[in-house]
C-alpha cells in the first residue's frame, strides 16, 4: 500500500511538472505573439542622413530629407555623428517582418529560463525595482539573446532571431522616415532636457517597457532605456558594401552591434541611424526579437 501511494504520488508529481511547464511555453508564447507588430516591408535610406543648418520653432536642426534638402537648396548639409561608419547613405529594401513592440522583459526571460531548466539571471535581485517583471532583461552575453530567440523558433517552427541592423534601424525610423530619435515626435524630451514644453516621451532612468509613447509604428523605447542587441557583427565599413536587399551584416567579425543608446549615454547615441559596437560577452544590453515570415 504505501509503495503504491508512493508511485501514485510520484506519477502526480511528474504531471503537474509536465503540465506546468506546457504552461509557461503557452505563456511565454501568448505574450509573444501578442507584442508582435507588422512592418511592412520597403526600400530607405540607412545611415545618418544629416541635418540642415536651420532650426525648427523647437530649437531643433531640421533633418536633411529630400523635402528640406529641395526646400532649401542653397543650405548645407551636415552629418550629425563625426563616426565614419554611419555616414554611407545607402539604399536598402527589406520584406515584410515583425518585431516587438517591447525590449523583452525578465518576465519573458524568467519563463525561458524555467522552460529550459536553467538558473534565473540576476536571480539574487529578485524583488528589487529594477529586476521587477516588466523591466527588460540584462541579456548576460549577445548568446544570450540570440539563444532566446531561436528557442522560441524552435517552439513554433517560426523564424524568430534577433532583428538585423537594417530591420531595426527601419522599424526604429517608422519604415524609414527622416526621423532622429523613434519617439512620438521624432524629437527626444526626458528631465533632463526641458528646453521646450512637451511632456517627457524618453527614458532617464531604466525605465519599465511601454512606459513612454511609442514612435508611429508602435514601437517602444527605441531611443534611449536600454543598448539592443542586433545580429550583426560589426564593420565600420559595411554601408559601403552593404547589399540593397534584405542586407544581414558581414560573415565574421569581432563585436556585435548595438543600437538605441541608453539612459547612461549622450542624446546623441540614442539616434535612430547611430551604431555602436559591443563585445558578445558584454553585459547589461536589452533585445527584441523579429519574426521573419517565411516566404
Amino acid at each position: 500500500m504505501y509503495k503504491k501511494i508512493i508511485g501514485l504520488l510520484a506519477i502526480s508529481l511528474f504531471f503537474n511538472a509536465c503540465t506546468s511547464k506546457e504552461d509557461k511555453i503557452e505563456e511565454l508564447l501568448k505574450i509573444t505573439e501578442d507584442n508582435m507588430v507588422f512592418v511592412k516591408g520597403g526600400s530607405f535610406m540607412m545611415g545618418d542622413f544629416g541635418a540642415i543648418r536651420i532650426k525648427d520653432k523647437y530649437g531643433y536642426y531640421l533633418v536633411a530629407s529630400p523635402e528640406n534638402i529641395k526646400k532649401y537648396p542653397n543650405e548645407d548639409v551636415y552629418k550629425i555623428r563625426a563616426e565614419a561608419d554611419a555616414n554611407t547613405l545607402h539604399k536598402v529594401t527589406l520584406d515584410d517582418f515583425y518585431i516587438s513592440k517591447y525590449e523583452t522583459t525578465y518576465k519573458e526571460f524568467d519563463l525561458y529560463k524555467e522552460i529550459i531548466g536553467e538558473d534565473l539571471v540576476d536571480k539574487k535581485f529578485i524583488g528589487k525595482q529594477w529586476r521587477s517583471d516588466k523591466m527588460p532583461v540584462l541579456a548576460p552575453t549577445w548568446y544570450e539573446a540570440k539563444n532566446y530567440c531561436k528557442y522560441l523558433a524552435k517552439l513554433t517552427g517560426k523564424d524568430y532571431d534577433l532583428a538585423s541592423e537594417a530591420q531595426w534601424e527601419y522599424a526604429a525610423r517608422s519604415r524609414g522616415k527622416y526621423v532622429y530619435y523613434a519617439t512620438n515626435t521624432g524629437r527626444e524630451v526626458s528631465d533632463r532636457r526641458t528646453l521646450i514644453n512637451e511632456p517627457q516621451n524618453v527614458a532617464d532612468k531604466r525605465s519599465p517597457v511601454g512606459s513612454f509613447p511609442p514612435n508611429s509604428l508602435g514601437l517602444y523605447d527605441m531611443s534611449g532605456n536600454l543598448w539592443e542587441w542586433v545580429n550583426d557583427w560589426y564593420d565600420k565599413d559595411y554601408y559601403k558594401k552593404s547589399p540593397e536587399y534584405n542586407p544581414r551584416g558581414p560573415k565574421e567579425g569581432e563585436k556585435k552591434v548595438v543600437r538605441g543608446g541608453s539612459v547612461s549615454t549622450s542624446n546623441l547615441d540614442a539616434m535612430t541611424f547611430n551604431r555602436h559596437k559591443k563585445k558578445l560577452t558584454s553585459y547589461a544590453n536589452a533585445f527584441r526579437c523579429v519574426l521573419n515570415p517565411k516566404k
